[in-house]
């Protein structure tokens, strides 16, 4: 999540809070008031809606009180929110606002989006872009393995919060379960299989016994059922998978399994420049919730960074064999479009590829393309799917 940013308060804020944090001591004895929290965290409201914020105090014997209505609340800049004094807020007007609570000279504080109806859906698609995928950047996972010993050592645990925390990223994005926990087993096996990748600086879900420096079985287990990368390590190896280049990926294969309807649970390992994440035999039945399809890039907002030249439509027992694409720009405008793939094997969500020619993907401003899907056989009836994808800005 972003962090609030202290450098964002005006200087009278935090002077007001220091001085009427002291009055409020009649109400709750603070002296051993250690930390606030401030619930919930950033978040985007619209215009007319409301809200009751809560403030969580964490005291010198680690116990946790609601201080909600023994707190001071400040928002800054005037006019766009309407705060009470017990945390209630009333959106009035658009911009960025920052809300503060304090007690004895200790803050927390949040940012709020105030949007318009029209402009929330975008709005929301930008913060979890901001709090959920550039927050799981890893530089530097931790490994402690070695080749020169075939010891496939361990990732820290910040690296696999990550990793799940980009999985499912990616899943909210294209609107499946987003719940994906790691197996440990599985973690296990895919760290062996990761250290197997990079001994033999090859990419192989079948590796010889005989042949392969590190082999073991459970690395062999580990390569058999997982996406590989020679190249990246933890949530930079997500993404890869998601973009799926290459000559031998034209059936985003890696893509379709990490946003498989039916995951539930993976696996992980990597070491400072391979990876595996296992995606096989991880599934669930039908889950409780499921989009009619999956496409990606999804219908609606997408940030303009993680819009790839392969795009995809995935619908679950669905014959591509004869399906079309069709792509058009908002003056009506075809865009070329070059199937490359009509998988239809069983692993993941059956699926079209195909790579538009000359998509804008920097602006300026929003760039919409209308996609339409057509000539799908699904058992005995033909269906198409028209949806509309909108490429959105983001800053660095």
């Amino acid at each position: 999540m972003r962090k609030f940013s202290i450098p964002g308060l005006s200087l009278l804020i935090l002077l007001a809070i220091l001085y009427q944090s002291c009055n409020k001591l009649d109400k709750a004895d603070f002296r051993t008031l250690v930390s606030v929290q401030i619930l919930p965290d950033d978040t985007v409201l619209v215009i007319g809606q409301s809200i009751q914020f809560r403030a969580i105090g964490t005291f010198l014997d680690s116990s946790k009180r609601d201080i909600t209505e023994d707190i001071n609340w400040f928002a800054s800049p005037a006019g766009l929110l309407r705060m009470s004094e017990k945390g209630y807020a009333n959106v009035l007007d658009t911009g960025d606002v920052y809300v503060v609570c304090g007690a004895m000279g200790l803050i927390s504080g949040c940012i709020v989006k105030n949007t318009t109806p029209e402009g929330f859906e975008k709005e929301l698609v930008l913060q979890d872009y901001y709090h959920d995928y550039v927050t799981s950047e890893l530089a530097d996972c931790g490994w402690t393995g070695s080749i020169a010993n075939c010891d496939p050592g361990t990732v820290s645990a910040d690296a696999q919060k990550k990793v799940v925390q980009r999985i499912n990223y990616f899943r909210h994005l294209v609107g499946v379960q987003d719940k994906i926990f790691l197996n440990q087993t599985f973690n296990e096996k895919c760290q062996v299989a990761a250290l197997m990748v990079k001994s033999n600086s090859t990419l192989n879900h079948y590796p010889d016994s005989a042949t392969s420096s590190c082999w073991t079985r459970p690395g062999f287990d580990g390569c058999a059922n997982s996406n590989l990368s020679m190249t990246e390590h933890t949530t930079s190896a997500i993404t890869s998978y998601i973009k799926d280049e290459g000559l031998n990926n034209k059936n985003v294969s890696h893509r379709r399994l990490l946003l498989f309807t039916k995951a539930r649970q993976m696996g992980h390992g990597s070491t400072d420049n391979s990876n595996a994440i296992w995606v096989l035999q991880g599934t669930t039945g039908t889950p409780a919730y499921s989009p009619e399809y999956i496409a990606y890039p999804p219908k609606g907002y997408v940030p303009a960074t993680l819009v790839f030249p392969r795009w995809s439509f995935g619908l679950k027992d669905a014959d591509f064999s004869d399906a079309t694409v069709t792509m058009k720009d908002t003056s009506n405008q075809i865009v070329k479009c070059a199937v490359i793939s009509r998988t239809d094997n069983g692993v993941g969500d059956n699926t079209i590829v195909w790579e538009p020619e000359e998509i804008s993907t920097t602006g300026p401003g929003d760039v919409t393309y209308i996609v339409t899907i057509g000539n799908i056989l699904v058992g005995s009836e033909t269906k198409s799917y028209t949806y509309t994808v909108i490429i959105i800005q983001v800053s660095n």
